[in-house]
């Protein structure tokens, strides 16, 4: 049995001693930790390619625990978060079709999506930069235009928009199925284990509850438990509580994704942003910014009253006809990074370990893209997308020089 080099960086997860033998089971490829909406995506991606796969995530899809569960997350590609970012946006919102077509699945729904602020906010402007950098296809609208457009929305004048018609929202938890799936019917073997210990090296091992994996090169893509299970790699992380709550329209027809786009509101200092009524699952709306630091055994669960009270407050200023009945609340989890920028590439001084992590909630439009960087990264191809600014090394640096301040 080949038991690969010594590690050059070990990593234990909060569940203390694993359980599992001491004998390691050789995987000629590549393990992915985590099968979220990104670990699925490159797990498929791989297999696609005829690359062994061995999956490990101890939850199957469609729970509520991590990151990628709910029926709707936004898919835009005039990028206000940086225009580094639309060469990922835009291969991304090819995939997604690509993605549909390989699997006979409905993912995305192009209802387009509506960003407003006040004149000169800098949600609109971002974006009407990010487009007009890019040669993206959107619409400045005013405050009058808007409300004749789409009559549910409620601007003040003093306020603008801007309307992109090539985007839209996806459905996560199927697309974990659908990824699932097709990385399956490729040859990738999934088993539900929870990876406790990972020694990063060039050849990796991974420590589940149950065996002990000796892999040729491991990606991992953890979601919330990511903190635990990098701790020792230097990267700073952490997971963040979110709420998000579903209501009732008034009016369904006014409210529907056939009738208006998906929306993001820079509203009294913070970011909103939120989804038209879809197969009877109500408007659903959740805050951006904000949150408290958490861990996934740790995180409450149970939304306050005024975290619901908050996002139906916002409803009623904008959406009025969206503030009906409480339909569902809950909450959920981001990985942070120090910047807000993805954490994407190369462990540094672990060639053989590559991570997606830090993805701050913004990744799930990604998702088909990541996939497929994680693949080239792990059979040693170019990304033909410049990943550059989202390295590991980068954010290594600034966790050096916050801990040397």
């Amino acid at each position: 049995m080949d038991v690969g080099h010594p590690s050059t960086c070990r990593s234990r997860g909060a569940t203390g001693g694993s359980g599992a033998t001491d004998a390691e089971v050789r995987v000629p490829g590549t393990v992915v930790v985590g099968l979220g909406g990104i670990g699925s995506a490159a797990a498929y991606h791989l297999a696609a390619r005829g690359a062994t796969v061995l999956g490990l995530d101890p939850r199957l899809p469609g729970h509520r625990d991590g990151s990628s569960h709910g029926r709707s997350r936004l898919v835009r590609q005039a990028y206000a978060e940086g225009p580094e970012y639309v060469a990922l946006t835009t291969a991304a919102w090819r995939l997604w079709h690509e993605l549909e077509q390989a699997s006979g699945t409905r993912l995305l729904t192009e209802s387009g999506v509506l960003a407003v602020a006040p004149i000169g906010g800098a949600l609109v402007a971002d974006t009407l930069a990010a487009a007009r950098a890019h040669g993206l296809p959107v619409e400045h609208l005013t405050a009058t235009a808007i409300r004749d457009r789409f009559p549910a929305f409620r601007v003040a004048d003093g306020w603008e928009g801007v309307l992109e018609r090539e985007a839209g929202f996806v459905d996560p938890e199927a697309t974990v199925r659908t990824h699932h799936r097709l990385a399956q019917e490729h040859g990738a073997e999934f088993r539900a284990e929870r990876v406790v210990d990972i020694a990063f090296g060039a050849h990796p091992l991974v420590r589940t509850d149950v065996a002990a994996y000796r892999a040729d090169r491991v990606v991992v893509a953890a979601g919330p438990w990511a903190p635990e299970l990098l701790a020792a790699t230097g990267l700073r992380i952490v997971a963040r509580r979110k709420v998000v709550a579903h209501f009732a329209p008034t009016d369904p027809r006014a409210l529907g994704a056939d009738a208006m786009p998906g929306f993001s509101i820079q509203h009294d200092g913070h970011l909103y942003y939120g989804f038209p009524d879809h197969d009877g699952q109500g408007v659903k709306i959740g805050r951006h910014d904000g949150g408290e630091d958490t861990t996934p055994d740790t995180i409450d669960r149970v939304v306050r009253p005024d975290e619901v009270a908050e996002l139906r407050g916002v409803l009623e200023r904008f959406l009025p006809g969206a503030a009906g009945a409480d339909l569902d609340a809950y909450s959920c989890m981001y990985t942070m990074s120090s910047d807000e920028d993805f954490i994407l590439g190369a462990l540094p001084g672990a060639p053989a370990c590559f991570v997606a992590t830090g993805c701050s909630g913004h990744a799930f439009k990604f998702v088909p893209v990541l996939g497929e960087v994680l693949a080239d990264l792990a059979l040693g191809v170019r990304p033909r997308y410049d990943i550059g600014f989202l390295s590991p090394d980068r954010a290594a640096a600034r966790a050096s020089a916050a801990i040397d301040r």
